[in-house]
This record gives structure tokens, sequence and C-alpha cells, in this order.
């Protein structure tokens, strides 16, 4: 069976599996994989980001180098095996820097086409910001982040582990932020 994927749709796909994945504890290799080919779609392919001028707008100054290079290493090794043109026999996996890429992809898929923002995307970006306010300026955090789990009556604490993104996951009525779902697979796993 020949299914015609466009590039939005593959990157949607690729980011939405990714988010899944890491949520669920899938292989890391195959979690890094395939979020960094979401990430290079949508910054590189479709230009919706350019995240080293984006993530100035919301990461303190001092930790952007250090946020740039933790993406940069397991990004060309899982793709490449090298790392700055040198061969890799093994490198030394941090799960902080799959969710950086991750993180990374969902902001660049909430810039896009409103037919394509992802709803699991808007809640893996809320989930992150959560997990690591030292990463953003407090302004930013406060505004965007914590005065909206306030709302909600969540505890910040709380949000950051698996098993709360797993029942946000879990709680999503429909693929996309439009309210409809994707011609590919159901949400929820089984």
């Amino acid at each position: 069976m020949k299914i015609k994927l466009d590039i939005n749709s593959v990157a949607v796909k690729q980011l939405e599996s990714a988010i899944w994945m890491y949520a669920y504890d899938y292989d890391e290799v195959a979690v890094h994989t395939v979020a960094g080919a979401a990430f290079e779609i949508y910054t590189r392919r479709l230009k919706l980001s350019t995240y080293k001028e984006d993530i100035k707008k919301y990461i303190k100054p001092e930790k952007t180098k250090d946020f740039t290079s933790l993406i940069n290493k397991p990004y060309n090794f899982f793709k490449h095996g090298e790392h700055k043109h040198k061969e890799l026999d093994y490198i030394e996996y941090d799960e902080e820097a799959v969710e950086m890429i991750i993180y990374l992809a969902a902001e660049a898929n909430l810039l896009g086409d409103e037919k394509y923002k992802l709803s699991c995307a808007i809640i893996y970006r809320n989930f992150f910001a959560m997990k690591h306010p030292e990463l953003f300026d407090i302004k930013s955090y406060d505004e965007y982040f914590l005065k909206p789990a306030a709302k909600l009556g969540l505890d910040p604490e709380a949000i950051k582990n698996k098993e709360t993104l797993k029942v946000w996951l879990g709680s999503i009525g429909n693929t996309f932020l439009n309210g409809t779902n994707s011609p590919f697979r159901n949400v929820a796993p089984k």
C-alpha cells in the first residue's frame, strides 16, 4: 500500500512519535533518532524555527551555549556515528539532550501552520519547561508556565515526572490543536 506524505505530515508523525516514545521509555536510540529527524525537518527544511536565535528569547543568556552543545554531540553521533567530523565508537547517553531536541521541535511545530499544530507538542512544551526552570528567564517562566499551572491548580513539582506526562498525553482527545485527529494512527497507545 502506498501513502502520499507531505513534508509537514512527516514532521508531525516524527514529533508525535518521539513525544510518545519518550514518555513511555521506548528505546533511547529510536527516540533520539526520530526526535532529531523531526527537529531537522522543522528547523532546516520548513524553517519554522531558527532555534539558535529563538532560544535567546526564552533561555537565560549564560545557558544558551550549554543548551546547544548538549544537543549537538548526541545528534551527530546518532545520525553519523561521529562528532565534529571525528568518528566515535560510543557516547554517554544523556536523556536531557533528547528532551531538549523534542522541546525545540515542539516549539517549531507550534509556530507552524494551524492545520499541523499538535496537542502533544503543547503538553510536552509545558512538561519540559516545568522540569527545567533553570533554563528559562524568570519573567518568561512565570508568565508562560507558572501562572497557567497555578490557575489550573497544578503543583510545579508534580509536573516534572513522566507519570504526569503520560496522564496528560492520555487525556488528549484530538491529535491536533484544531480538533482533528491524525489520518495515520490513533493518538493513545493501546
